[in-house]
């Protein structure tokens, strides 16, 4: 029971981090996006950083944002079948959603570490960072997918 209690206090730290980080990396690209754009049709110029960093923050956002989608259970899913399947069925599919996110996880890991470790020798045009910054969200949200699959099922587990 312990280790429940200290779960879910790391659990919503980090998935709270998580959120905000995310609403840092929108705020940035908003602001970047339109200073891309004002540059362009206002200046006449835009800066050469613009894209390059806009496109780390999307990814940024883009993989940060499906953890966080992971983690409260609100990716894609079919429902049409739900009422018809029954609970055995429901938990069949819940359990079949749930090895392919771990499989996927485990391949973001796996592929972004080493995509990651080659991106460390080029750097990216405008900015001058490594595209190792990229690439290193996908073990960062390999691992937080596997971490918000435990924490829905340790809630999963509380409510029956």
């Amino acid at each position: 029971m312990a280790f429940r209690l200290v779960w879910k206090k790391v659990d919503a730290a980090v998935f709270s981090l998580v959120k905000y980080v995310c609403v840092a990396i929108l705020a940035a690209l908003v602001a970047v996006v339109f200073s891309i754009f004002f540059g362009r049709y206002v200046l006449s110029r835009s800066p050469i950083w613009g894209e390059p960093f806009s496109l780390l923050c999307l990814v940024w956002i883009s993989l940060l944002g499906s953890a966080l989608a992971v983690r409260n259970d609100e990716h894609l899913r079919v429902t049409m079948f739900d009422e018809k399947l029954g609970k055995r069925g429901l938990l069949s599919t819940d359990i079949l959603s749930t090895v392919c996110i771990v499989v996927f996880s485990l391949f973001l890991i796996y592929y972004g570490s080493a995509l990651t470790r080659k991106g460390s020798i080029n750097n990216m045009a405008g900015i001058n960072v490594p595209y190792s910054v990229m690439y290193i969200s996908m073990p960062v949200t390999g691992v937080l997918n596997l971490f918000g699959v435990v924490g829905r099922w340790m809630e999963r587990g509380e409510t029956k």
